[in-house]
């Protein structure tokens, strides 16, 4: 694509307005802070980690030249069964702005962390403390201890392990590096609270830049939007937090070791003020075409949040009074800790019991989450079973802090274990009209039985396909695909109703494909619509799906009309008392046809005139001696070439 005269003209006005402000306010001050910390001044874990991120977009997923229509499906965690997921998942993304908005949020808070953590050690740096001349660019240390190893290796490691494991405990499919965005804000807020106060901002300003110059002028029209879930339905919001909780974590061991804190309240408010621009009050729950955003109650949580961070960074080190010291028999930690066991012991066994004699929760899912839960609630009483070594004392309200950071990460994360052992059986592909692709089939159904499930659920052959709530099953344009735990809708059928065709790509790490869907169909009075989908694949065409004949609420002499599409056509039928008199094809426009002695004609409503549209508004009328009456109505789309 040229560049065009206006992204020239804002990319250089951008650029000299950066080279102004960095030759005039002191650039030689900004290179010897920057040199201090980064090899030859430069965050270059920051711009390798960008890098790796933005090459598997357009290398891998885009092959380069499809970057804006990137291959996602083989890049999901959609289960703990499909590894190449799980590592793929957190650098793989499903759109340009998708991207741009990540790795515009990396570059602004990574050089903050990079810049706390630094390529040099605290004491081979020339400021903050440090002693005596330090080594040359890249010299000094062994191994990873090297400056250049630290830099180059070492911190994108960090961040792309971030990204593996915001990836591995998400509840359910995720995609996209904002766990680890997230983990770098949580590292930031920790370490410098008031720039990354700013980086939030600079984040916002280089996703508009970046807008602006992929699409430096936007033209819309007035139209009608496909039905679909609000936007904060599809964010990862939990491996969000739990992304943030770990950046905190790892914030703490930071800070204690550089032994330099920032000040309570510019923490507390930063870190109030992060969480609720960078949205970590969303708390969102998911039913049936029902979504619920608890905002009130994620708005409390992230100013709790934001106290709880407070103290395990800034708190007092004095120790929390014993509660039980005031009973003249108090109990040891060592008792108490056996204590704690003992209940955790009980509550596994009851679940058990409950379990197996048929409680609603499957074994696995009950066992793991008391599992999990108990484990929290014995981490204050875990320090007195340990050797004296590693517990030198009562806990500090700065460690209590700690403790319930790690506890409320756990927590976090627990849910995704259970919840993503899933698998995909064999035969899970609804209906016989979908194409395979390589090792994936895509297929359009209606009311379909989700074939993918929990390993603790029953069996295949135990459970009734017909016992499945209808609100249970989806429908739309499905892709499945067994070897990759791949089964999920695409496209729903609200939204190809509405646009009339969609394009699925479908691949690996060295191949892709793209499958194309399109819906033709008829609305006929007083009742839904008559309609069938096609898929074509490398220019063959295969009608995958072909609805239920629907009959018009009008009647004609007697007679009713239904149309009902077939392998190659839609069908008009005549019928009276539920026996078909007859039935033809649906004559083209201008065209008529005969049936059960009802005339029928197919005639323009309304001409579309625009070039290259195909929405003319065409109906069949059906006519008996001077009587006539409406049928059906062609379906027309948002996508008018359709």
């Amino acid at each position: 694509m040229p560049i065009t005269p206006t992204q020239a003209v804002l990319a250089g006005t951008v650029l000299v307005a950066l080279g102004v402000v960095w030759y005039t306010a002191g650039r030689g001050r900004w290179r010897a802070l920057a040199a201090d910390r980064f090899v030859a001044g430069v965050p270059w874990g920051t711009g390798v980690t960008v890098a790796i991120v933005v090459a598997f977009y357009v290398v891998v997923q885009s092959d380069v030249q499809h970057v804006t229509d990137p291959v996602t499906l083989p890049f999901i965690s959609w289960s703990y069964f499909y590894p190449l997921g799980l590592v793929t998942a957190g650098i793989a993304h499903g759109s340009l702005d998708h991207l741009a908005a990540n790795m515009a949020g990396t570059l602004a808070f990574a050089p903050l962390v990079e810049y706390a953590w630094g390529h040099y050690p605290p004491a081979a740096r020339t400021s903050d403390g440090g002693s005596g001349p330090r080594a040359p660019d890249g010299a000094g240390g062994r191994g990873l201890a090297r400056p250049l190893a630290r830099a180059v290796l070492v911190f994108p490691s960090a961040l792309l392990g971030a990204a593996v494991l915001t990836s591995v405990f998400a509840i359910g499919a995720g995609l996209g590096f904002s766990g680890a965005v997230f983990a770098i804000v949580g590292v930031a807020v920790v370490t410098y609270p008031l720039p990354a106060l700013v980086a939030s901002i600079a984040a916002s300003a280089m996703q508009t830049l970046s807008l602006a110059l992929r699409e430096p002028i936007v033209r819309e029209t007035v139209a009608p939007a496909a039905p679909g879930p609000p936007a904060w339905a599809g964010i990862g919001f939990q491996a969000h937090l739990l992304g943030f909780l770990v950046g905190v974590l790892c914030g703490v061991v930071l800070v204690r070791r550089r032994g330099r804190r920032p000040a309570t309240a510019r923490l507390f408010f930063a870190t109030l003020a992060l969480g609720l621009v960078q949205a970590l009050w969303l708390l969102v729950w998911i039913g049936d075409d029902v979504f619920v955003l608890y905002r009130g109650a994620g708005v409390v949580l992230v100013v709790g949040l934001a106290l709880l961070v407070t103290v395990a960074i800034t708190g007092s080190t004095r120790p929390l009074p014993r509660p039980l010291s005031v009973f003249p028999a108090a109990p040891t930690r060592r008792q108490l800790a056996i204590g704690w066991l003992a209940l955790l012991a009980i509550a596994l066994v009851a679940a058990t019991v409950v379990a197996v004699t048929g409680g609603a929760t499957p074994l696995g899912l009950t066992l793991g989450l008391l599992l999990g839960g108990g484990l929290v609630l014995a981490l204050p009483a875990l320090p007195a079973v340990v050797p004296d070594l590693i517990y030198a004392g009562p806990l500090t309200y700065r460690g209590v802090a700690i403790v319930l950071l790690v506890g409320l990460t756990v927590l976090v994360a627990l849910p995704s274990v259970p919840l993503n052992l899933v698998v995909v059986e064999a035969d899970a592909v609804p209906g016989d009209g979908g194409v395979a692709v390589g090792d994936y089939t895509v297929t359009y159904a209606e009311n379909a039985t989700p074939g993918h499930q929990l390993i603790t659920e029953p069996e295949p052959d135990a459970v009734d396909a017909e016992a499945v709530p209808l609100e249970s099953r989806q429908s739309g344009l499905l892709v499945v695909n067994e070897e990759r735990e791949i089964w999920t809708v695409v496209e729903r059928t609200a939204v190809l109703a509405h646009e009339g065709n969609a394009t699925v790509e479908v691949g690996g790490l060295d191949w892709r494909e793209s499958v194309h869907a399109n819906r033709t169909g008829w609305d006929v009075v007083g009742n839904g619509s008559a309609y069938v989908v096609d898929l074509t694949v490398n220019g063959e065409t295969t009608r995958a799906f072909v609805s239920a004949p629907v009959q018009s609420s009008a009647t004609i002499d007697g007679r009713a009309i239904a149309v009902a599409p077939t392998a190659d056509a839609f069908v008009l039928r005549v019928l009276t008392d539920g026996a078909v008199l007859g039935e033809a094809a649906i004559p083209d426009v201008n065209e008529t046809t005969t049936v059960g002695a009802v005339d029928f004609v197919t005639e323009v409503v309304e001409r579309d005139e625009s070039p290259g549209n195909n929405d003319d508004r065409v109906r069949v009328v059906a006519s008996v001696d001077d009587t006539e009456i409406p049928v059906a109505q062609r379906e027309t789309y948002a996508d008018a070439t359709a």
